[in-house]
C-alpha cells in the first residue's frame, strides 16, 4: 500500500475530526418537531432558525479544544491515524459478531391482487397519497413573505421597508434544501408543482434523497419568470414581482455582497 505524505495525512485527520455542526439538518428536525407539536405555521421556520443559531453559538467547540487537536494531529499524525483504523476495525469485528448472533427475520407477505384491476386501484390510491403528501408542502413561501405589501406601500414598491422572511435562508447561507415533500423544498418555496421546473438542475444526493443549492433555486427563479414553460405566470408583471424581486435582493445583500450582487444582475431584466 502507498504511504501517504505527512501533509495530506494531517489534512486528512483535520478534516475527518474537526468539530462541525450541519444547521440544515438541525433546523429541518426542530421544524418537524414543531410541526407536530403546534401545527403547521410559517412562524415554525423562524424559530427552527433562530434556536438552531442560539444552540450552536452556545454548545459549539471553543477554539481552545480546537486548538488542541490541531496540536495532536500536528505532533502525532501517524500514531492517531493507526489509532483510529483500530478503532473501526473492532467496531466492524462486533458489527460482524452481533449480526451473526441475531435471529433471522420473517418479512410480512405481500398479500398479491386478486385481479388486474384491484391492482390498478392500489396503485392509484398510492399514487394520491404520495402526492397528496407532496402538496401539503406548497405554501409558496416568497410570495407570502416578500410580496405583502406593508400598508400604504402598495402605490410604492420602490419604499426602503420591503417585506422578508427566512424562507431562503438557508439556500443563502450555502445549505442545501429538497425538491419536493418538505417545508425546505423548492415547490414549497415557489408554490408550483415540481414539473414547471428546469430539468437538468445541478443536485447533489443525500443518501436516497437530492438535494438543491443557491445555483438551482435561481435557475427556477428565471425559468418562473420568463414563463418559459408557457403556464400561467407565477409571478405576473407588476408592483408585486418588483416588491418581491427587490425584496429578495436586499435579503441575499444581508449574507453576502457578493450574492446579492449577482442576483440583483440576474434579476434586471424582470424588474420595472
Amino acid at each position: 500500500m502507498k504511504r501517504k505524505s505527512t501533509g495530506r495525512l494531517k489534512s486528512e485527520l483535520w478534516n475527518k475530526l474537526r468539530p462541525e455542526i450541519d444547521p440544515n439538518p438541525l433546523v429541518s428536525e426542530i421544524g418537524d418537531l414543531l410541526h407536530k407539536l403546534l401545527g403547521k405555521s410559517e412562524r415554525n421556520v423562524n424559530i427552527a432558525h433562530n434556536l438552531v443559531q442560539y444552540l450552536t453559538q452556545k454548545y459549539s467547540v471553543s477554539d481552545r479544544k480546537t486548538g488542541e487537536l490541531r496540536s495532536l494531529i500536528e505532533r502525532y499524525p501517524e500514531e492517531l491515524a493507526a489509532f483510529l483504523d483500530g478503532i473501526s476495525f473492532k467496531k466492524i469485528q462486533l458489527f460482524v459478531k452481533i449480526a451473526g448472533q441475531l435471529p433471522p427475520t420473517k418479512k410480512k407477505p405481500r398479500v398479491k391482487a386478486k385481479t388486474e384491476a384491484e391492482a390498478a386501484q392500489r396503485r392509484k390510491k398510492s399514487k394520491n397519497r404520495y402526492e397528496q403528501r407532496r402538496r401539503e408542502y406548497r405554501e409558496g413561501l416568497i410570495i407570502k413573505q416578500f410580496g405583502k405589501f406593508p400598508r400604504f406601500q402598495a402605490v410604492d414598491p420602490h419604499s426602503r421597508k420591503l417585506p422578508e422572511g427566512p424562507c431562503l435562508d438557508i439556500l443563502l447561507s450555502g445549505g442545501a434544501i429538497r425538491m419536493a415533500g418538505h417545508w425546505d423544498s423548492l415547490e414549497n418555496l415557489f408554490g408550483e408543482d415540481r414539473h414547471r421546473f428546469p430539468k437538468s438542475l445541478r443536485d447533489e444526493r443525500r443518501g436516497r434523497t437530492k438535494v438543491y443549492y443557491l445555483d438551482a433555486f435561481i435557475e427556477c427563479l428565471i425559468h418562473l419568470l420568463a414563463n418559459r414553460d408557457s403556464h400561467e405566470q407565477w409571478l405576473p408583471e407588476g408592483a408585486q414581482r418588483d416588491l418581491v424581486l427587490r425584496g429578495i435582493i436586499e435579503r441575499a445583500h444581508r449574507f453576502s455582497q457578493e450574492i446579492g450582487d449577482m442576483l440583483a444582475e440576474k434579476l434586471r431584466p424582470y424588474l420595472r
